[in-house]
């Protein structure tokens, strides 16, 4: 069985909804700082749709992509199916396509640390890119080696009336990639349900993930330490990256 099936109906009560809802104030203060020329975007690997709601909310006409098919199933369930500006779609993010192209892209909470090689990571560079139109934005955050590293050979744990969740991670520093084994115990009326799922994060230098963006055909506008507006530096745990595709000539950025 693949990864966010079973624990998909689980996702946002194991703890990993605090993330999403940080992150919708964090992506406003971006786009003031790195404005795009419309009001339509690509949420991709969206989850269980927390940050694609909220910018359906706030006047977005969002395509809301993952690969998952249960964790669609919540989004869709969260938002209850009446929102016409927020369209769903399950794919796999190296095979993206969209019907239009947006003027924003975003992937967020690591997402693109399950790119397990450099050619996958660059074939959805590209698969952004090209679903972006001119002057466009991508946004994305990234753990770094340190985060990852921080985590070989601990165990967390949380612990409610209706679930248990319990992560142990393996860090392997020869290929600076991690083994995040996952078990919860959803409680069901009188019993519990076991779930089990292994993940892996790829960690990629800073030097590698820009010289791809560029490779891509965008332009690196600004990497920050996440949740602030400081420069990346050799204790960051997670980077923000703020990427543009070049505008055509005679274009502006508020006039894509």
């Amino acid at each position: 069985m693949g990864i966010y099936q079973d624990y998909a109906a689980v996702y946002d009560a194991s703890g990993q909804l605090a993330f999403s809802l940080r992150m919708i104030g964090y992506l406003e203060q971006l786009l003031a700082r790195h404005p795009v020329g419309g009001r339509t975007m690509l949420e991709l690997a969206c989850g269980t749709g927390t940050v694609a709601i909220a910018m359906a909310h706030k006047g977005w006409r969002v395509w809301a992509v993952d690969g998952s098919e249960r964790m669609l199933a919540q989004a869709r369930a969260k938002e209850g199916g009446d929102h016409h500006a927020l369209t769903w779609l399950q794919q796999d993010m190296r095979l993206l396509r969209l019907p239009e192209r947006v003027h924003l892209a975003t992937c967020l909470y690591d997402s693109l640390n399950y790119m397990l090689t450099s050619e996958d990571l660059a074939t959805v560079f590209r698969r952004v890119y090209q679903a972006l139109l001119p002057g466009g934005l991508f946004y994305f955050d990234m753990n770094t080696d340190r985060a990852l590293a921080s985590w070989d050979d601990e165990t967390y744990f949380t612990d409610t009336d209706a679930l248990t969740t319990i992560m142990h991670c393996d860090y392997d520093p020869s290929r600076q990639r991690i083994r995040i084994h996952i078990t919860c115990f959803e409680r069901v009326g009188d019993l519990y349900r076991k779930i089990a799922e292994t993940h892996e994060e790829q960690a990629y230098p800073n030097e590698q993930i820009a010289t791809l963006l560029v490779d891509a055909g965008f332009s690196l506008e600004a990497a920050y330490r996440c949740f602030t507006f400081d420069p990346p530096d050799e204790e960051t745990m997670r980077v923000m990256w703020v990427a543009r595709k070049p505008l055509e000539h005679g274009a502006a950025v508020h006039g894509v």
